[in-house]
């Protein structure tokens, strides 16, 4: 949800973001003890995207319908930056690699500013203090993180396999960080492209505003132009869907 934008992806919630699962780690798993702790990763993942950094209301599906966007270079370009986000996270989804994320991401003040609670998470996982960031550093922060936890649960996935044993509620609670978050393994399976429904493209001097669907979640995401090119520098969730 993942997704980001999650989540991401889920991110696309995740994301957030990216659609992930736990079934793998799940069927792994015997009595009812550990059956309530696999419980919870499926509720945080949803709630940690969606409300930890987005802050967006349950809603009902957004009854707006596509608009009839002007067929510009600019609202061209504005779109396949968008478009071109969501398969980037698809990737980091699976390989953590966010190297190319400069490609459609950027920090800048227009924006909009992170909140108190984001900017501490990329404290965390950088291990530093921070007076100010951007949207992208949140994002590549958010698949550091996930990467940390996905790798760990691979690695007790392998130990348990090798002595052949389900994974012990001990390791389990050991995907629990400090501040409470859970663990996410990466996403699996082929990369497919996310049906985006642009609903309208405001463009002020260097600065746009898009409202658009991506299915979950209805989203308003500011892009701006810099040396000629549209970038995304900042994105809120207006609702997620049902």
């Amino acid at each position: 949800m993942h997704s980001a934008f999650l989540p991401g992806p889920a991110l696309r919630m995740p994301e957030i973001p990216h659609r992930c699962r736990w079934c793998h780690i799940q069927h792994t798993v015997r009595g009812g003890t550990m059956k309530k702790l696999l419980l919870v990763p499926a509720m945080f993942i949803l709630a940690f995207g969606v409300f930890i950094f987005n802050e967006a209301p349950l809603l009902q599906r957004s009854d707006r319908t596509p608009g009839n966007i002007p067929n510009t270079p600019d609202e061209k370009e504005i779109q396949q930056t968008i478009e071109r986000a969501y398969e980037l996270e698809e990737i980091a989804a699976r390989t953590f690699n966010t190297t190319e994320f400069a490609e459609v991401f950027i920090n800048d003040p227009r924006g909009g500013k992170l909140d108190d609670s984001t900017l501490r998470f990329i404290e965390e996982v950088y291990g530093t203090d921070l007076t100010s960031a951007g949207y992208p550093d949140y994002k590549i922060a958010y698949y550091k993180w996930w990467a940390s936890g996905a790798r760990k649960i691979e690695a007790l996935q392998s130990k348990a396999q090798a002595e052949g044993r389900p994974l012990s509620p001990e390791e389990l609670s050991s995907l629990i960080d400090s501040s409470g978050r859970i663990a996410m393994p990466r996403a699996q399976g082929p990369i497919q492209k996310v049906n985006l429904q642009f609903h309208s493209i405001s463009i002020e001097g260097d600065t746009a505003v898009v409202i658009f669907d991506d299915g979950p979640r209805t989203n308003r995401t500011t892009l701006v132009k810099v040396n000629g090119r549209w970038y995304i520098a900042g994105n809120k969730i207006l609702a997620v869907h049902p």
